[in-house]
């Protein structure tokens, strides 16, 4: 106790240096502010109307508006209001009645129904209920008018519904399997692909780098179309080898989720990896250690912290993942699939919601654990001089096990690949094998890539100027409480894309903030969700340079605007382009977020793929998708010539 009064005290004493600090400062006050009203209302907001939404039961209402000529109040009751809910009572389906005097001649009756209780019934029993009193009351009345409506009240029934519900718990924990069985298996896989390419042979290092980033161009339903080609019911393999299997359920929906989410944690792992060098391994050896005990008791150790890292991301991914399990789940159902239907089906609000609070609960776990426990730990190798990756001849134990599990993956992604170019060259794939063009017809397919063209871009201009300027002022300034303004930043990356698309539709759909339907609103979300990206970037470049900089510029006369501007930018432009470059091929293949938000005229390339493949034009299905990789990949290819010529490194 009396070691945490003096912690106490100092923590105090620097927060209230830091506030005083930066009231100091009118401009960074401006921005700061801006920049935290920014989160509050694009990411906390609509999270926060999620939450709220999953505590609420809306029940169907009926409102009878009435207007009278009676002037005495106490008549009113006596003559209208008495013998109205005395007849109103029987009607079934009511839970409760209630009476609103709106002003001297006019008054309200609101019938609230149980839930789920067919309005337009209620308002014909009403009237039919009032009929027998009808000529009584009519000498006093005017006017009588019915109108529909819904009321929310504060409730845990849709939580009780869904804790009661058998099939809603099997979501939740398929959805749990899917995430963690996906993990494990990225992580086994990746790191093979990591070590063979960064260890093992020259030969083998380009082609494993390219296969293992193969699946990010693509979008990530892409693969279970590929597969419901390869093996569905009518697919080539099922097909030529007449069996009665086929990838539909858990068997598609994981090797679908292992393809597309494999990237993530090879980068990661690869990256760790590229750090620690080769030397503690070579010294190991030396002393006669084993084969494996040099990878169990070495290498995998020193990884422990990226593998951990990649192991979130790739959870955090699997589990909100929308399109995989949308095509090729079957009967297995998952969280994200069902928040969908819940609110495009039954227009459930609430249950979509609640369903939406238990994709939060394992995500925020999983993201408080990466923030607070495992930020900033890594291993690396310290040497008199920078690590030099040089080939290291694997031992053929630890290589042949190794390439047994890459080989037949990698020709998985090929084939993938192979049969989505297929599909859009022939008539019908396995059916009429004739060479075609027909599915490359497609005026909507076209208008819907040139929306996503736009959308991502305009998306991707946005994201790394916010979040860049966010890591600067949590880096260099000093100012009150920026740990929990970096954690709110991050959130849109935590919370899976169908909480934000949600989120969205709650928070933006009446005045004063009413976005629902248009551009506007897309651009937002997949800006602000993406955001996490341009901030980790910026922040881990700023921490490389001397601050000594900035206060020579500032010395020389230069102004705290103009000493970012024109010291600071130029120096994390790295961050910017990575930021950029991410938004951007991550807002061309969007599918999660976007899908709650699209309006008819702003359709995106992804979700028009999805609903074409969804209808069985597998086809054109397959001509789009081929449209939008050689889009990314030319965009990619741009931004690559972009990076030789300033000498910034893309990727």
């Amino acid at each position: 106790m009396a070691m945490s009064q003096p912690f106490q005290k100092n923590h105090f004493s620097q927060l209230s240096s830091d506030t005083r600090q930066f009231f100091r400062s009118p401009g960074l006050v401006a921005v700061t502010t801006v920049a935290t009203l920014l989160i509050l209302l694009f990411i906390v907001f609509p999270i926060w109307s999620v939450l709220k939404n999953s505590f609420t039961v809306s029940y169907p209402t009926v409102k009878i508006r009435c207007t009278h000529r009676i002037s005495e109040p106490t008549h009113v009751d006596e003559y209208l209001i008495g013998p109205i809910l005395h007849v109103l009572t029987p009607i079934e389906g009511i839970l409760k009645k209630r009476v609103v005097r709106d002003d001297a001649q006019n008054f309200s009756i609101v019938l609230r129904f149980r839930k789920g209780w067919d309005d337009l019934k209620g308002v014909n029993d009403s009237k039919r209920a009032l009929y027998p009193i009808k000529e009584t009351i009519a000498p006093h009345i005017d006017r009588l008018r019915y109108r529909l409506g819904k009321e929310r009240i504060f409730s845990t029934e849709t939580y009780s519904d869904f804790l009661s519900n058998s099939r809603y718990w099997h979501s939740f924990r398929n959805s749990i399997i899917l995430a963690v069985v996906s993990s494990t298996l990225i992580i086994i896989i990746g790191f093979c692909f990591a070590y063979v390419g960064m260890r093992g042979p020259t030969y083998a290092r380009g082609p494993l780098r390219m296969l293992g980033l193969l699946p990010l161009v693509a979008p990530p339903f892409l693969f279970s179309l590929s597969l419901i080609l390869l093996g569905g019911r009518s697919g080539v393999i099922t097909r030529m080898l007449d069996l009665d299997f086929n990838l539909y359920g858990w068997p598609g929906v994981i090797v679908s989720q292992v393809i597309t989410f494999l990237p993530l944690g090879y980068l990661m792992i690869e990256n760790v990896l590229r750090s620690i060098g080769t030397n503690m391994e070579d010294a190991a050896a030396d002393m006669r250690a084993g084969d494996f005990d040099v990878l169990f008791k070495i290498t995998i150790p020193l990884l422990y912290p990226g593998i951990l890292k990649a192991a979130l991301l790739v959870f955090l991914m699997s589990i909100a993942d929308f399109g995989n399990p949308m095509l090729i789940s079957g009967n297995v159902h998952f969280l994200a699939t069902d928040a969908y239907l819940y609110w495009v089906s039954e227009n459930n609000v609430e249950m979509a919601a609640v369903f939406c609070v238990f994709l939060i609960i394992p995500c925020m776990i999983m993201f408080i654990i990466h923030e607070f426990i495992l930020k900033g730990k890594s291993f690396t190798t310290i040497g008199g001089k920078p690590q030099q990756m040089e080939e290291r001849k694997i031992p053929g134990k630890i290589f042949c096990p190794m390439m047994m599990i890459v080989t037949p993956v990698s020709l998985l992604i090929l084939a993938c690949f192979g049969m989505i170019f297929l599909g859009a060259f022939t008539k019908i794939l396995m059916v009429d094998n004739a060479f075609t063009l027909e599915h490359f017809n497609s005026p909507n397919g076209i208008r819907s890539l040139v929306t996503s063209v736009k959308f991502a871009f305009t998306a991707a201009c946005i994201a790394p100027l916010i979040g860049v300027t966010l890591s600067y002022i949590i880096v260099r300034k000093k100012i009150p409480f920026k740990r929990v303004l970096e954690f709110l930043s991050l959130l849109g990356f935590a919370v899976p894309g169908t909480v934000m698309g949600v989120g969205y539709i709650l928070s933006f759909n009446s005045p004063p903030f009413k976005l629902t339907g248009t551009f506007v609103i897309m651009i937002i979300n997949e800006a602000f969700r993406n955001l996490s990206v341009s901030l980790e970037a910026g922040t881990s470049k700023l921490h490389q340079i001397d601050v000594a900089i900035e206060e020579a510029a500032i010395d020389m006369g230069a102004t705290p605007f103009k000493t970012f501007l024109k010291v600071v930018l130029p120096l994390i432009s790295s961050a910017l382009i990575a930021g950029f470059i991410y938004t951007f091929m991550v807002g061309m293949i969007a599918v999660s977020a976007v899908i709650f938000l699209i309006s008819p005229g702003n359709n995106l390339v992804a979700l028009y793929i999805l609903a074409i493949a969804e209808q069985g034009m597998l086809g054109m299905a397959c001509a789009v998708s081929i449209m939008l990789i050689v889009v990314v990949l030319v965009c990619l290819g741009a931004l690559r010539l972009l990076g030789r010529v300033t000498q910034f490194k893309i990727y």
